[in-house]
């Protein structure tokens, strides 16, 4: 009995402190924002009162926000840029994003959620289904975005208040207050009515990886520390005096499979080419299929040997080409009885630096 008035209890403090939680508008003055690069200017346009920004961005002064709603409206033009808005800030290189890609208007990645890892956005890694989706701009008139955010999940509105245009089901950055901002993107953006309404959530649990080899898909991996990729030049057969200046690390990939590179860095690496590991044991001399993807450009080794090199950047195939992961390349290794190794040499130019690989026949092989 008295178990149950307490949860009685409880439930009933949860439901009133979410019911009388507090939406806080916040003021277009310069003062009570901080100012990262260019400042906007302050305006008023169709009647409402704004920032205008061209270039830099703001963060919200004195203000965190870990479960909540964050709305605010906005105006772009068609000019190519990426204006949008921060969540669960902590530094400029570490925080949660979403964006919108105003030349792209009616196009599948209009919009855009990404995280930042270390200074390196991942649009290329996380596209499609619960990370972007179609969207038609009106030129230079308000729109009206709501983001609620709880616990790794998030909603994210565009006019139509009542259908979520994209359903985040897994934030990637951790669960943790930040600031709140807005980040210009390169081309006119203007910004009004910003308000976050604070909520109370409960520790949310991350969705569980697979075991590795499971349906053939690699999740775990060793991952080596940041590297300079010339060091790989014309290199056919690796050397101790490459591999012994190599410290690997094991990691998990996400549940998709695919590993985000950028989260073993430091943003001060100016390094950027990483190495995955693969190890595994054959039992018998073979020929076996792996598929793959990467972003940016990757060499791959078996048993220190190149055996694919490949290009997935932005541009690289066609002028609408993102440079988007999937399994989109196949080799076929010679495996040699016993231990083998495959490297995945991955150099990032920007967008998502990551890869990810799978068998079809991984029964016919023993992952380590």
């Amino acid at each position: 009995m008295k178990t149950s008035i307490a949860i009685s209890v409880f439930l009933f403090l949860a439901t009133s402190f979410n019911s009388i939680a507090q939406t806080v508008k916040a003021p277009m003055s310069l003062d009570k924002w901080e100012v990262l690069g260019k400042a906007p200017t302050v305006e008023n346009y169709m009647g409402k009162e704004c920032f205008l920004f061209s270039q830099g961005g703001v963060l919200l002064k004195d203000a965190e926000l870990l479960d909540g709603v964050i709305e605010a409206d906005f105006t772009v033009g068609s000019q190519r840029g990426f204006p949008g808005f921060a969540f669960r800030y902590i530094d400029t290189n570490n925080f949660e994003n979403f964006y919108i890609r105003p030349h792209q208007s009616g196009n599948p990645d209009a919009t855009q959620y990404t995280p930042v890892f270390n200074g390196y956005a991942g649009w290329q890694l996380y596209h499609g289904e619960g990370y972007s989706k179609a969207f038609t701009y009106k030129s230079n008139e308000w729109h009206h975005l709501k983001i609620d955010l709880h616990g790794l999940q998030a909603e994210i509105y565009i006019d139509d208040m009542q259908n979520p245009l994209i359903k985040v089901t897994e934030l990637k950055r951790e669960w943790k207050a930040g600031k709140m901002g807005i980040i210009a993107g390169g081309v006119p953006f203007r910004v009004a009515n910003f308000q976050y309404t604070p909520k109370q959530g409960n520790p949310p649990a991350r969705p569980s990886v697979p075991p590795n080899g499971k349906d053939g898909i690699i999740t775990k991996w060793q991952v080596s520390n940041a590297l300079d990729g010339k060091l790989f030049n014309k290199q056919f057969q690796l050397n101790s005096g490459i591999k012994n200046n190599i410290r690997f690390t094991t990691q998990q990939s996400e549940p998709s499979g695919t590993i985000n590179l950028a989260k073993f860095i430091q943003p001060t690496d100016t390094n950027k080419s990483i190495i995955a590991r693969i190890d595994l044991e054959s039992p018998t001399d073979q020929m076996i299929a792996m598929n793959f993807g990467f972003s940016d450009f990757v060499t791959v080794y078996l048993n220190d040997q190149p055996i694919f090199s490949g290009a997935d950047n932005f541009l690289s195939r066609d002028y609408r080409y993102l440079g988007t992961i999937g399994y989109f390349d196949r080799v076929y290794l010679p495996l040699k009885k016993g231990n083998n190794e495959i490297w995945f040499l991955v150099s990032e130019n920007f967008g998502g630096w990551g890869v990810k690989a799978k068998f079809d026949e991984i029964d016919k092989i023993r992952l380590k």
